[in-house]
């Protein structure tokens, strides 16, 4: 059977998100929305209209642990006996989910923020929204997860879907695949807008996870699959993935070589290359468009075109000769 798209409000972010549903064999939920009680109530909505209620879930699988995706699922764990199935990359995040937004935080205000050069106003600003969704981040208790390997193989709706781990919007995104019938759950991995490349904590040892050179890694497995229909986290199910993924893997690469250009010109921190590429947008798009800019350049830095170095605390970029 084909998944069926529950559209959720998602107030707390850009856009409503897509949970999908297989209601035979037995009711599997793909992603939960957030938490807020509007996500939990179009939620129930959208399965009553199917005949079911939360607690005749028996399984529900994450594809990555980002809040609208699984703010939900401790909820659903306590209001029914499904397993929550998670990738082995993503598993700290719901068993321990205050503490890794903690780290986050932390990472953020010690380390990534004063590196953009970005004011102490607006990084206070990021702070607070971060801080928001950690008081709201509830934990699934341990024995209710079952987890799967990035290259897993997960029985939902009598078929059998290949998972695909596809990093880059996330370092633990999965996607699922169904051959036979050439169908893709995308998650955030392939939409038709191009996802952000959200900078997350590096692991300890490490100082970086680059996410836009591995976002067009991605892309390019996902290219490679024969696809009849994706189903992405938001926004209408769509058919034309490889004109989508031209479009997107072009203005990429376009915008790349715009920030070169404003690097030339002069703008030599993350900060500056955002007000020069965004400045006109609204706040929450130019935090975003930050993320954007940190993988244009890691994508030049990748090519060798830029270096970098860090001054008082704050990273700097200049163009090679």
């Amino acid at each position: 059977m084909n998944p069926i798209r529950i559209e959720l409000p998602n107030e707390r972010q850009v856009a409503p998100v897509n949970v999908y549903l297989f209601t035979k064999p037995e009711p599997v939920l793909v992603d939960t929305g957030t938490n807020a009680a509007s996500d939990q109530a179009a939620l129930q909505a959208g399965l009553a209209a199917h005949g079911l209620t939360v607690g005749d879930l028996k399984r529900v699988i994450i594809s990555h642990a980002h809040v609208d995706h699984f703010g939900q699922a401790a909820t659903i764990a306590a209001h029914s006996s499904a397993d929550i199935w998670v990738s082995d990359l993503a598993y700290e995040w719901l068993v321990d989910t205050p503490a890794m937004w903690r780290k986050r935080i932390a990472y953020y205000r010690d380390v990534f923020l004063p590196q953009t050069g970005l004011s102490v106003e607006m990084r206070e600003m990021v702070l607070n929204f971060m801080a928001y969704s950690a008081e709201t981040a509830v934990s699934v208790p341990r024995q209710r997860i079952k987890t799967y390997a990035p290259d897993a193989k997960l029985e939902m709706g009598g078929l059998t879907w290949q998972t695909l781990y596809t990093p880059g919007h996330a370092s633990h995104q999965t996607c699922y695949y169904q051959p036979e019938t050439r169908q893709l759950l995308s998650s955030d991995m392939l939409m038709t807008t191009t996802p952000t490349p959200v900078v997350e904590r590096p692991p300890t040892g490490t100082k970086h996870i680059p996410g836009l050179p591995r976002f067009l890694e991605s892309l390019d497995l996902i290219e490679s699959l024969d696809i009849e229909i994706v189903y992405p986290g938001h926004g209408e199910p769509f058919s034309s993935y490889r004109e989508i993924i031209n479009k997107q893997r072009s203005r990429i690469y376009q915008r790349k070589a715009e920030c070169l250009d404003c690097v030339k010109d002069g703008c030599d921190t993350a900060v500056s290359l955002v007000q020069k590429m965004y400045g006109r947008r609204s706040a929450t798009i130019q935090f975003a468009g930050l993320w954007m800019v940190i993988g244009y350049l890691d994508l030049l830095l990748a090519d060798n075109a830029i270096v970098t170095e860090e001054v008082n605390g704050v990273r700097h970029y200049r163009a090679k000769k």
